[in-house]
């Protein structure tokens, strides 16, 4: 099982993120959906060695540190080697439970498989996918965006089970979640992260086969008693795991 914790809208409180590691038994990466008003160096202090990856938010543009405006991020399954195998079959009970082991189904034969982080790639806003512009000009005035993503889009190759969207959002009119799912067809995304709203929110699209997911707003000061600014959950974020057979789960904490 692969497990992100997942968080956005930071807003200075860069050491909520060191808080909620804590909340898990294991963490195999940090997505930070922007609005961290926080330099990079403050953010690889909050996540020690766990590896983190964040992008660009509204909030984010007086900084030094050069974040991406929006990250793809491609899920492949590996096959174990021989030394992982063996590693994964010697966890204590514990370990297993906290879901490090592998699951019956996979431990016959040398087929035993793990979801990984295969890629991950920087974009612009204004980056288009491969193919794009071999698209005639007076097509592309006329097509609706999900249709000319869907000619013209970077498809994911078989081995890639899952590829992550993350944006903050704002340049979408996120809650609504229309111009976000044209930029996901075009990139051939099936899981879009964002925040900008500071509330968490999960959508499913396509039959379920797509997930919007807006962590919640790990802005705020943990030891209040409450957990409400109006409109805003404070000091929440979410947990996002990949299985072995690619399922996909999700939980929203708070601190």
């Amino acid at each position: 099982m692969l497990q992100f914790l997942v968080c956005s809208d930071v807003h200075t409180y860069s050491d909520n993120i060191r808080l909620a590691l804590q909340k898990l038994d294991r963490t195999d990466a940090i997505l930070i959906a922007g609005d961290l008003e926080a330099e990079l160096s403050a953010i690889r202090d909050a996540a020690g060695s766990v590896p983190c990856y964040a992008v660009c938010g509204n909030n984010d543009y007086y900084l030094n540190s050069d974040y991406p405006e929006e990250l793809l991020i491609d899920i492949a399954d590996h096959a174990l080697s021989p030394s992982e195998q063996a590693a994964a079959h010697s966890l204590s009970p514990s370990d297993q439970t906290a879901g490090l082991s592998l699951s019956p189904e996979h431990e016959t034969g040398t087929s035993q498989r793990y979801p990984r982080i295969e890629k991950v790639t920087a974009l612009q806003y204004s980056t288009l996918p491969p193919g794009y512009n071999s698209v005639p000009s007076i097509f592309k005035k006329i097509t609706p965006p999900s249709l000319l993503g869907k000619l013209a889009g970077d498809k994911r190759t078989s081995n890639i089970s899952h590829r992550i969207l993350m944006t903050h959002g704002k340049e979408y009119n996120v809650p609504n979640t229309d111009l976000l799912s044209n930029r996901a067809d075009m990139w051939d995304a099936d899981i879009v992260i964002f925040g900008h709203t500071h509330k968490f929110a999960d959508i499913r699209e396509r039959n379920g086969k797509r997930l919007f997911l807006n962590p919640g707003c790990l802005v705020g000061d943990p030891k209040a008693t409450v957990r409400n600014w109006g409109l805003y959950e404070i000091c929440s974020f979410s947990v996002l795991r990949i299985g072995f057979d690619g399922e996909i789960s999700f939980q929203h904490l708070y601190l």
